[in-house]
């Protein structure tokens, strides 16, 4: 966020935590943000810091590398952690924040099937837990609702289940609005353009992806570049390929590895440049261009992240599809079945009711060998 950004988002949060009292001395401009910056103030007042932990979603002042001039950085280290003290609102918050963590390496690992059992039961906890939390720590509650929601929309998606994704994106986005959180409202706005996407709703899929990219400024760069990239598919979707084209090429200033340090797992986190450029192949097929889509994407194919499984199945899939747009069924049905063995072993079926819908593009070809060993191992996986 810019320094007035950041002050008007305190200044928002101050009212939503204390709607009964007088906060003209609390309120904050950029020249404040400004000293913030400059560490020349270390210990804003306790208001202050509630509202810099909501804006930010920390648990903690020393989250956000505040602590008291009076104090030794390690005595407050010290007193920050024993204020989390077993059975704390504070603990059960943190630690259900470590498992949404854990649950995202769970899905690469063992797939989303896996994965969704883990969010499922977490989102009854935290829901059960909104009634009960204590309001200083209730916005860090709901933003952890959202972000658990959002990652339910993302695992049923995976799994082809699309009215339950829609409806964990609606709750997502309805936890978000309640706190006026920027990213994770953005966020949800994206995920729920995607399914409007595969739902053959492209307009609706470009107004959402416009909508999200309205707090673009506010958030990190791997999402910067996550909410470009479906901006730009949108755009192609609706015959925009031009401006879908730049879009794609602005998305790399913020790609997720340009920016080394950041978490595995965060949002937007598995936006690389590569792919970034699996997704400009996606667009040139859509254009109708599918023998640069082939070229893009052989070359973006070995810059996917190993552990990026379902990325890469993803990826082999686009390829595909461009080798039978261009009239290529050996070679579509070959990546094809290259891409089958992984979609399998990471638990997409969204992934596979694709390349089902692939297997019935090429059935007329099953003279061809490579068609006929694709659809005999496809029909064995579906």
């Amino acid at each position: 966020m810019s320094r007035t950004e950041l002050a008007d988002a305190v200044n928002t949060a101050l009212d939503w935590l204390y709607p009964h009292r007088d906060l003209a001395a609390h309120y904050v401009d950029f020249r404040w943000v400004g000293k913030l910056e400059r560490g020349e103030h270390r210990w804003p007042s306790e208001a202050r810091r509630a509202a810099l932990r909501q804006v930010f979603g920390a648990l903690t002042d020393l989250d956000l590398d505040l602590y008291s001039p009076r104090r030794s950085e390690g005595t407050y280290a010290a007193e920050e952690v024993s204020k989390a003290r077993p059975g704390s609102w504070d603990e059960a918050i943190h630690l259900l924040r470590e498992q949404w963590h854990l649950l995202v390496q769970n899905d690469k690992m063992f797939g989303p099937e896996y994965a969704l059992m883990g969010v499922t039961r977490q989102l009854f906890a935290i829901q059960d837990l909104l009634h009960e939390v204590p309001l200083a720590l209730r916005p860090a509650a709901v933003r952890l609702a959202a972000q658990y929601a959002e990652s339910a929309a993302w695992l049923n998606q995976s799994l082809n289940e699309h009215a339950a994704g829609n409806r964990w994106t609606q709750q997502a986005l309805s936890w978000a609005g309640q706190i006026a959180d920027p990213v994770m409202t953005a966020w949800a706005t994206y995920r729920s353009s995607q399914q409007r996407l595969t739902s053959g709703n492209p307009v609706q899929a470009l107004g959402e992806a416009e909508t999200a990219m309205r707090y673009d400024q506010k958030l990190p760069g791997p999402m910067r570049a996550a909410l470009r990239v479906q901006h730009a598919h949108a755009l192609a979707a609706t015959g925009e390929h031009r401006a879908a084209m730049r879009l794609l090429d602005n998305a790399h200033r913020w790609a997720a590895d340009r920016r080394p340090g950041k978490p595995e797992g965060e949002h937007g986190s598995y936006c690389t440049s590569g792919y970034i450029e699996v997704h400009r192949g996606a667009c040139l097929r859509l254009a109708r261009r599918p023998d640069e889509a082939i070229t893009v994407l052989e070359e973006a194919l070995p810059t996917i992240p190993q552990r990026h499984r379902q990325d890469f199945a993803a990826a082999l899939l686009n390829k595909a599809a461009a080798h039978a747009a261009a009239k290529q069924p050996d070679r579509a049905s070959s990546t094809a079945h290259h891409a089958l063995p992984i979609a399998r072993r990471t638990g997409s079926r969204r992934i596979l009711y694709e390349l089902a819908q692939l297997g019935i593009a090429v059935s007329g070809h099953q003279h061809l060998p490579e068609v006929r060993a694709f659809l005999d191992d496809l029909k064995e996986a579906i």
